[in-house]
């Protein structure tokens, strides 16, 4: 299945962004941070120095260069300096562990890696590589080694010439040149460099084995993806765009260079609000934001945090919402943020670290009338996709397959996992090329829409029986009191049986929920296909991209499952005491204070536990933290310290706390 116009675009990534730095978009916002604003025309010369210190550092056409930097500006000209050069970044998490950062570096033979800071001492040691340092502005410092104790010595000043090595027939100063700037952005024919192979960049994600596997893209999936991009969506580049993911989701390559090639503006957001629902919301709005690029998990927190606040909606400008990464259900809190968002549309992409984007489905009009679960929608130009047999062979319409996708859009492969690659990327038996199994499962409907429904490897076989997780999820969410589901395998009893994983709403009593759910299931599934067994938690665990952590949820299964079946119905009757004395509270204060503190924690956590139970043994992770912060801050209107939900972490800590501090500021209830 071809969707058409099935012409290839030609170019690179970098070329594309690079000619609004010399146009007529030159002194035009490209990139905003904080109070910071970076044009076209110093994000180019940014670039351009890096490109210059990554030459001098010995990097050639055909390199991998790790870029470990923050989301900032600087990271971005490090992208693009990267690609420059011939070279392809491969984007490193400064929060990964060092095993896992001295594994990307190793896999990926990377001797030159873009930083800003050294590893500590105590950090394990890693593969010996040189370090481009750099400060604000890309004014580029190197070193001879990238580790604890590392001496690193300022660049002389770089100019152009630095960009033409006399051995290399790859020259900067061409990607430069003023016809470059003159055609018109989005003309095929215009005057680009063709390199069909020529890597941008590897992005690493967790292998099936556990190790990570390094995904290679090339310039021409790319920039195919880009022109795309504007073909179907004209002037979407040009919105004012944040920038959420982390630069090692490959998500993130979608929200930077649709806007750089675009000629928009980008926003990036720091790390603390992007990882708190209600403050990206305020981001959002005080940002004038108008398209935003969220996996399904954070967009479905963003829509639940805008929705439970009245006036949260009020401000805001988004006009395109695009998502990704799982299978999109349309719940209740999506319906509500698109109703208070007349005229915006919602672009659920299908794609993967190995092929980019491969359809897409856009819903527009009324949230009502759009679908439980959204289809994942027809090929973008140029890719091909099949859904077959294990045979390889094309299904029938409506029968069920994996599906496989061919064409434009494919990676490389694995770097230096030539057996995992040959397994995954076949030969294609509908054309020229290669095939990749994704491992998804879907079908096509009678007009040709894709739908999407789960991995073969969630299949779960329980009392003998083949069952779609996806399936028991979708009726869970279907509970006006359900926010997330996730159903996995356990053993139980000896027997394998079904687990359900719930993020409940207000409401929901963990001590009678699961016979509710129960037989609120039972109205839809044949015995079988219930789940033996419930787990209650505040919020799933997530993958560094966004994505549920079935995997991490699998190792903590039979845990969770003792925990979170109600309240802890034997608290410690002698919990430790802590700092704060309540010895001259005002009790009636106190009361008020305890009532609000349990309402709260009722809010975030959909449980009311003991009162000296341990929040965090309950599922308080660092997200919902950030929630129950806001919700006591909001109801109180107190100062509380971020750290004061870990140094506090019961119901009766966190009251005398925050009574403690509203007597120090004096404050009424």
């Amino acid at each position: 299945m071809l969707n058409q116009p099935s012409a290839v675009f030609r170019g690179t990534v970098h070329a594309l962004v690079a000619r609004h730095g010399r146009g007529a978009r030159a002194d035009s916002t490209a990139l905003v941070h904080r109070s910071r604003r970076v044009s076209y025309r110093d994000l180019d010369a940014m670039a351009v120095r890096v490109a210059a210190g990554l030459r001098r550092s010995g990097v050639r056409e055909g390199d991998f260069v790790g870029v470990r930097l923050p989301r900032s500006p600087e990271a971005v000209a490090a992208m693009l300096g990267v690609m420059s050069t011939g070279a392809a970044y491969v984007p490193i998490d400064p929060a990964d562990p060092p095993e896992r950062t001295g594994h990307v570096i190793a896999t990926a033979g990377i001797e030159v890696i873009v930083t800003t800071e050294t590893p500590s001492p105590a950090s394990p040691p890693m593969p010996s590589v040189s370090a481009l340092m750099l400060p604000e502005g890309c004014h580029p410092v190197t070193s001879t080694r990238y580790g604890p104790d590392t001496p690193y010595l300022t660049a002389p000043d770089l100019t152009l010439a630095d960009l033409i090595p006399a051995e290399s027939g790859f020259a900067i100063p061409d990607l430069l040149a003023p016809d470059l700037y003159e055609p018109d952005f989005y003309d095929p024919d215009g005057d680009l460099a063709a390199e069909d192979d020529l890597a941008a960049y590897a992005v690493f994600t967790s292998g099936s084995t556990g190790a990570p596997k390094g995904a290679v893209m090339t310039h021409a999936a790319l920039v195919n993806l880009l022109r795309w991009h504007e073909r179907v969506r004209p002037g979407g580049g040009r919105l004012r765009t944040a920038q959420l993911c982390a630069l090692s989701f490959d998500f993130a390559f979608h929200e930077i260079f649709s806007t750089l090639c675009g000629g928009g503006t980008l926003v990036i957001a720091d790390d603390e609000t992007r990882h708190s629902p209600f403050a990206l919301a305020g981001f959002l709005r005080d940002e004038r934001i108008e398209r935003v690029f969220a996996p399904v998990t954070l967009l479905e927190h963003l829509a639940r945090a805008v929705t439970e606040v009245p006036d949260d909606s009020s401000g805001l400008r988004l006009r395109e919402v695009v998502t990704t990464g799982e299978q999109l259900r349309i719940t209740r809190p999506l319906r509500d943020l698109f109703r208070r968002l007349p005229g915006a549309r919602l672009h659920n992409h299908y794609g993967a670290t190995e092929f980019q984007d491969a359809t897409t489905w856009t819903l527009a009009g009324d949230p009502e009338e759009w679908p439980a679960v959204a289809p994942i929608g027809r090929p973008i130009d140029g890719v091909q996709v099949h859904v077959v047999d294990e045979h390889l062979a094309e299904v029938a319409r409506g029968a069920v397959g994996e599906l496989c996708v061919a064409g434009a859009g494919l990676a490389r492969g694995y770097l230096r996992q030539p057996e995992l690659t040959a397994g995954k990327f076949v030969p294609n038996p509908f054309g020229p090329g290669r095939l990749y199994r994704t491992g998804d499962l879907a079908r096509r409907r009678p007009d040709g829409v894709l739908e999407h429904l789960g991995r073969t490897d969630t299949q779960l076989k329980a009392h003998g029986v083949r069952v779609e997780a996806g399936e028991i999820e979708a009726l869970l969410l279907g509970h006006p009191l359900v926010r997330e589901a996730v159903v996995l395998a356990a053993e139980i009893d000896g027997q394998r049986s079904l687990v359900a994983h719930v993020v409940p709403g207000t409401g929901l009593d963990p001590g009678t929920a699961a016979g509710q759910l129960d037989a609120f299931l039972a109205r839809g599934l044949p015995r079988p296909m219930l789940p033996a067994a419930y787990a209650f938690r505040s919020a799933f665990p997530l993958t560094s991209s966004g994505k549920t952590d079935r995997r991490r949820l699998g190792v903590e299964q039979a845990e969770l499952r003792m925990q979170f079946s109600g309240p802890d119905p034997d608290p410690d009757p002698d919990p430790e005491p802590d700092s704060e004395s309540e010895s001259d509270v005002d009790p009636d204060r106190h009361g008020l204070v305890a009532a609000q503190v349990r309402r709260s924690v009722l809010r975030v956590l959909g449980q009311t536990p003991a009162p000296d139970t341990d929040l965090f043994s309950l599922g308080l992770d660092s997200v919902s933290a950030i929630l129950l912060r806001r919700a006591l801050q909001d109801a109180l209107r107190c100062e509380l310290d971020q750290e004061d939900i870990f140094k506090y972490p019961t119901e009766n800590a966190l009251t005398r706390r925050v009574v403690n501090i509203l007597e120090r500021e004096g404050e009424r209830l």
